[in-house]
């Protein structure tokens, strides 16, 4: 059972909203996604993840700058800031958004926040 914590639930409603989306968009349309969350010490932790290519190590350190928007041939749907979005919330809550990405494990984006600053 999760702890509950203290946040402004919109926002953190949008990041998730964001990173499903994103994870929707960008994975195969084959496999599903998967979203978990759970309290590791002091860290509340939210994952959203995908199968799918994964994204080049070259291309993750630009994922959450604004305008950001994966190369291909295929039109893109939106704006490119839905990760950036979801970043700056993760900041605002003193926390962070990484993500893990390999052909194997497939892509993670993680939201990691401190307990005790929510």
């Amino acid at each position: 059972m999760l702890e509950r914590i203290r946040c402004d639930h919109e926002r953190i409603a949008q990041l998730l909203s964001n990173l499903v989306s994103n994870a929707i968009s960008h994975g195969d349309p084959q496999s599903p996604v998967e979203v978990t969350a759970g309290v590791r010490g002091d860290l509340f932790l939210l994952s959203v993840t995908n199968q799918g290519e994964p994204i080049p190590e070259s291309v993750r350190s630009q994922l959450f700058l604004p305008y950001s928007r994966p190369i291909t041939d295929e039109p893109q749907a939106g704006l490119g800031l839905g990760l950036y979005i979801a970043s700056e919330i993760a900041l605002a809550h003193g926390g962070t958004l990484e993500v893990c990405s390999t052909q194997e494990q497939g892509t993670a984006f993680t939201f990691r926040m401190p307990l005790k600053s929510a």
